[in-house]
């Protein structure tokens, strides 16, 4: 029983729904259908520019990306070039502070031992 119940009243109300929009339309039904044709093609032409649109994007993305990876290669390229070089240029600068730094420790030893000595001969 609730079951048909609600089938009557949700037909009862789907028609006084419909009567009521029928009478209520600013509009007869020839105009409503004509401005609902001509509000569907306005609609469909905004629909293929911004088709069209996403289209052209999709390509712009696509060139961006290509030529930003090349960038990107070209810099990396540039870099190692670039850190090869300073460290070609860098290598004998870097043999003399290795160098000085080891005769820099030799003359630590010395002081150490001439200190360790002269403590050695103060004490007896």
């Amino acid at each position: 029983m609730k079951g048909k119940g609600f089938l009557v009243g949700f037909l009862i109300g789907g028609a006084a729904a419909g009567i009521s929009t029928l009478l209520s339309a600013p509009d007869s039904g020839r105009n409503t259908r004509l401005n609902m044709k001509a509000t569907t093609d306005i609609w469909i032409k905004q629909i293929s520019e911004v088709k069209d649109r996403i289209k052209e994007l999709q390509k712009t993305l696509i060139s961006s990306s290509l030529e930003g990876k090349v960038a990107i290669n070209n810099f990396i390229s540039d870099v190692k070039i670039v850190v090869s070089d300073w460290k070609k240029e860098i290598q004998p600068h870097q043999q003399e502070l290795q160098k000085e730094l080891q005769e820099i420790e030799e003359s630590i030893q010395e002081l150490e031992s001439n200190i360790h000595n002269k403590v050695d001969k103060n004490t007896k």
